[in-house]
């Protein structure tokens, strides 16, 4: 028997804080806010012919939180077998762990632990990168809220393009990504209808967003032309096939978006039955924020997924609706009212179904989801006042806005 030890510190950005001031403590990461900042321990005490046994050690950096999820992503064909003090899943190599009924609080410079045995084909190494609540763990506390000037104050030229090796998808983004700055946050948006190759109707709330310094990658061709994909149902893997074609072009030599984007800073989004696809891609563990516009899953479990999956949300996530006359208004109402994540709902009483895409609350909309976006994956302290202060959207007729988790 061999035994070996690895520690691991990683250093990338994160998330804006959320502190658990007004919700309940109960068990499970859905019930937790987002921890800002942590340190992963990971000791491989023993390997053996075929399998090795690991300890976990978590410290929370951040805000205290009730409920706690571990996620990461092993780097062979390791498969856990037996895990105490916590309950696990695992879906090929990626890893998610929550609290047991006893364990869910850690306050801030808490730790927790947990521990496992595998199956493994190798020798096995540790994970490089692991998550909190969704939030990456780099290691030290986070900086105190961002602010200056939020996102939504940019208006950078746009290109609209193909979709460089993958013609699934449009691309919406900073003509010159170095005139950004910063790298660039990511979303990846589903649109209406599950439409999959056409996205003309997206094409101007897109360029919006793109404006203010996000990449955004679209479900369809950027001509509308045939892509061997279906259009009229929910695919999610064609957002988090998304996340995965951005993960690339970041690497791809020449690409203009190398080196350019922020892959810690990812977000789904989408319309109608496309925020059907991003409700279910947000549970992705690259997802740090979600925003779901005119949309929600049915009590029915239409289109395949029944209100079950709103449990496995752990991003912050904006519910948008258009009023009593937006065929999706009671649906958007009742998802944002069982959804256990830190959550905003959002209603603009003129817009219908469709206001917020092409109608005249398009800006409003898409000042919105920005704001939204800003405050989650960056932490910007203007963007926060925002959303969430009664000063700020919420005073603006004749918009309604409900937060919770906060």
């Amino acid at each position: 028997m061999r035994a070996t030890k690895s520690r691991v510190r990683r250093t990338t950005a994160v998330v804006v804080a959320m502190a658990v001031t007004t919700a309940p403590a109960v068990a499970g990461p859905a019930a937790a806010a987002a921890a800002a900042g942590c340190r992963v321990d990971y000791a491989i005490g023993s390997q053996w012919q075929g399998g090795f046994g690991a300890a976990v050690t978590v410290t929370n950096l951040g805000d205290p939180v009730s409920g706690w999820q571990v996620t990461w992503t092993f780097s062979a064909d390791e498969r856990i077998t037996q895990l105490w003090n916590g309950a696990h899943t695992q879906s090929g190599a990626r890893v998610s762990v929550t609290n047991a009924s006893w364990n869910g609080a850690v306050t801030t410079g808490g730790t927790v632990s947990f521990g496992f045995n595998a199956t493994s084909g190798s020798s096995s190494t540790a994970p490089s990168t692991f998550a909190l609540n969704g939030v990456t763990c780099n290691g030290s506390a986070p900086p105190p809220p961002a602010g200056g000037d939020p996102l939504v104050n940019n208006n950078f030229p746009v290109t609209r393009e193909a979709a460089y090796g993958d013609n699934r998808y449009t691309v919406f983004r900073p003509s010159n990504p170095q005139a950004v700055g910063a790298p660039m946050p990511v979303l990846a948006f589903g649109n209406g209808a599950c439409a999959h190759t056409d996205n003309s109707e997206v094409a101007r709330a897109l360029t919006f967003i793109a404006s203010k310094g996000f990449v955004v990658v679209d479900t369809g061709s950027a001509n509308g032309s045939a892509n061997g994909v279906p259009s009229g149902s929910p695919i999610p893997s064609l957002l988090t096939g998304a996340i995965t074609w951005a993960e690339r072009e970041q690497n791809r030599s020449g690409a203009p978006l190398s080196q350019r984007l922020d892959l810690t800073k990812v977000a789904t989004a989408g319309h109608s039955c496309g925020g059907l696809e991003a409700l279910v891609a947000a549970q992705d563990s690259r997802v740090s924020a979600a925003v779901s516009l005119d949309s929600g899953f049915f009590a029915d479990g239409s289109f395949g997924y029944s209100r079950a999956e709103l449990a496995r949300l752990h991003a912050p996530t904006l519910f948008m609706a258009g009023g009593p006359s937006d065929i999706a208004y009671d649906n958007t109402r009742a998802n944002y009212d069982l959804a256990t994540v830190p959550a905003v709902l959002a209603v603009h009483p003129q817009a219908g179904h469709v206001g917020f895409i092409t109608g005249n609350q398009l800006s409003d909309g898409m000042t919105t989801v920005v704001q939204f976006l800003d405050m989650v994956l960056n932490g910007n302290a203007t963007a926060r006042s925002y959303i969430l202060d009664p000063s700020g959207l919420a005073s603006k007729y004749p918009w309604t806005v409900s937060k919770k988790n906060f």
